[in-house]
């Protein structure tokens, strides 16, 4: 009786995700298998090359292939490894039942031969194998995991904004990504950017999603959520305080959050154009003053202001920017002062902040303090889920608030210690440049920072009649006439005006820069 010859469809597989791990890739696979058959002198009917993961059931080609198996094509699989053909007990018991049924008559690795006989005892152990060394690996990859979420150490692998450190062993921001992150999140918080526009503003930068195109508005709000940035890590739902460099502020990242709550339909923002004064000046008929590109009659491009007439037909004229400008500056000329004065009010913060270290020892102690207590309630909060007094859900969200507290409190006391509180000096030394500034130009070159500094400074900003018009806002219109009261003083000095000029200087210097409350005030302990 003449025997059935074996043909053989040759199975070469590796994993996707592991393309940079795998031991021999699908080439060197189907080179080695053919030299195999050449030598057995097995003929190979087909070559299927599969590049997904036996761990779970459902790879397309295999289970074609056994379907083709059944239907007679081939009667025969040609493989690396049995673990190339399962590593799930499914899979196993299918390919084992062709084979006890002698559907299959043989698979043939470099190492051995299966055949009917082989399709009990020896392939179940061989399958075991292949099973065990997943559900180890599985095993060993939770621990990793989990022992580094709990030292603060990234497990994933790439993660954008951030770039693997060696000598750290955990991520740390990337030096040509992070910037870019922490500028959109800048934007956004400032209202200058909505999903779509900041896509664009991304993808001008080379941040693009598939197919080279901007990134969608799901990426873009999954991007502007991520609580990685500012130091966070969520891990299959549960959260875990990373100890690596943060690219964002805490502030920051809540600052976009309520932005983005705020955005149901966010406005469109057209980039290529820098027109620094639009969105500020009111029309007299209540409209908004919006800009433009113009030619003017002897040639020669011009930005021009005008009213958007919103509210219907309104005759009034236009305005070129640089006489926005230049009238901006000269409304604010009141509150420019000269270098000595600027000098002088230097060195009453110096004395400030020399004062205030004090209160700085004070803060850094309670939120040491506060950090204890939260260090205490997460082990309350873990006896608790291990003794089933909590569930999962409670201990995750309990968790959670903890975390974000702890981080918020590390984050306030590196900021009291890296910056000697802050809240006032930076702002304040800010707001004296700027004033020095106005005092030592004649005019002022940097419309955006004029422009800003009309936003800041100015209530009830409007152009009428091509004149521009504002107010001093409640935290600078004492200005003018407490430098006049200084200067005058200074004209006409008496005995007890010395001290009397510094207080007045002081003053001006801690209204003039609208303080956020000192360090001993802002820290918020709760038991």
């Amino acid at each position: 009786m003449k025997s059935i010859q074996t043909k053989y469809f040759m199975y070469v597989r590796k994993s996707l995700k592991d393309d940079d791990r795998q031991v021999i890739s699908l080439e060197s696979q189907e080179f080695e298998l053919r030299s195999l058959a050449k030598k057995e002198g097995a003929a190979v009917y087909e070559v299927i090359p599969e590049s997904r993961t036996a761990k779970i059931p459902g790879r397309p080609l295999f289970n074609e292939m056994l379907d083709r198996v059944e239907k007679g094509e081939a009667n025969g699989i040609l493989c690396w490894d049995i673990d190339r053909l399962y590593r799930n007990p499914i899979d196993e018991g299918r390919a084992r039942w062709l084979l006890q049924r002698g559907v299959l008559t043989s698979i043939l690795t470099p190492t051995r031969r299966y055949n009917p006989s082989d399709a009990g005892l020896l392939m179940a152990v061989e399958g075991g194998r292949a099973v065990e060394h997943v559900m180890s690996m599985a095993k060993a990859l939770k621990r990793t995991f989990e022992s580094k979420l709990r030292h603060g150490q990234w497990p994933g692998t790439k993660c954008f904004g951030f770039k693997f450190d060696n000598r750290m062993k955990n991520i740390v921001p990337d030096p040509e990504t992070a910037p870019i992150i922490q500028g959109l999140f800048e934007e956004f918080a400032k209202g200058r950017l909505g999903l779509e526009s900041g896509a664009r503003w991304l993808a001008e930068k080379g941040i693009l999603g598939k197919g080279g195109r901007p990134l969608a508005n799901a990426a873009m709000s999954r991007l502007l959520t991520s609580v990685k940035f500012m130091g966070l890590m969520v891990w299959k739902g549960e959260v875990y305080e990373g100890k690596f460099p943060r690219i964002i502020s805490i502030e920051l990242f809540n600052k976009v959050q309520a932005v983005l709550k705020q955005k149901r339909r966010p406005r469109k923002v057209k980039l290529g154009h820098n027109f620094p004064f639009r969105g500020i000046f009111k029309c007299p008929c209540s409209a908004m003053y919006t800009a433009q590109w113009a030619t003017g009659r002897l040639g020669g491009r011009y930005r021009y202001y005008r009213c958007t007439k919103k509210f219907g037909k309104c005759l009034e004229p236009y305005l070129r920017e640089d006489l926005v400008a230049a009238q901006c500056f000269e409304l604010l000329r009141p509150l420019a002062i000269s270098s000595q004065e600027a000098q002088e009010i230097r060195l009453v913060i110096d004395e400030e902040a020399k004062e205030e270290d004090f209160s700085l020892t004070q803060s850094t102690g309670a939120i040491n303090a506060a950090l204890s207590v939260i260090d205490e309630k997460l082990r309350v909060l873990t006896r608790r889920l291990v003794d089933d007094i909590i569930d999962e859900d409670m201990y995750l969200a309990s968790k959670e608030d903890l975390i974000r507290e702890r981080l918020r409190l590390r984050e306030e006391k590196d900021r009291l210690q890296k910056k000697r509180c802050s809240f006032w000096i930076e702002p304040t030394q800010t707001l004296i440049s700027t004033l020095e500034t106005l005092g030592k130009t004649e005019t002022v070159h940097d419309l955006e920072k004029l422009s800003e500094i009309v936003k800041k400074v100015g209530t009830n900003p409007q152009i009428s009649g091509k004149k521009v018009s504002f107010s001093f806002s409640k935290d600078y219109d004492f200005i003018p006439s407490l430098l006049g009261s200084v200067r005058v003083s200074q004209i006409e000095p008496s005995s007890s005006q010395g001290d009397q000029n510094l207080q007045l200087v002081e003053w001006c210097a801690r209204r003039g820069s609208n303080p956020q409350p000192t360090a001993s005030e802002t820290v918020t302990l709760s038991n």
